[in-house]
């Protein structure tokens, strides 16, 4: 199998990269994130916010929780790119949450 594409262990959402050691947060369908191209994953309400921060032009959809994804789309907008990446330098725009780059303007 691709390493690149391993799948999740069972009690994680399909939204969390490999590499974020952070726990789900609520069902694992609870948020649907569909990037530029129209790929989706359903995810959990948190890990389903860190994926739409990370992936530029990400939108969030409802999923099985009612809320979750005004939620989700809220919280991603002050949540860095690739977050669980926390000795990474932080400079330029694209690294920076949309919050961090709309107060810089």
């Amino acid at each position: 199998m691709d390493q690149d594409h391993a799948p999740q262990p069972a009690e994680r959402c399909t939204a969390a990269h490999i590499e974020d050691p952070t726990p789900c947060q609520g069902p694992d369908d609870a948020v649907t994130i569909l990037d530029g191209a129209g790929n989706a994953a359903a995810g959990c309400e948190h890990h389903g916010a860190r994926m739409a921060a990370s992936i530029d032009g990400a939108r969030i959809e409802p999923g099985s929780v009612v809320g979750a994804a005004t939620r989700a789309s809220a919280a991603s907008q002050t949540i860095r790119p690739f977050c669980w990446y926390e000795s990474a330098p932080r400079t330029e725009p694209s690294q920076l949450s949309h919050a961090e780059n709309a107060g810089r303007a």
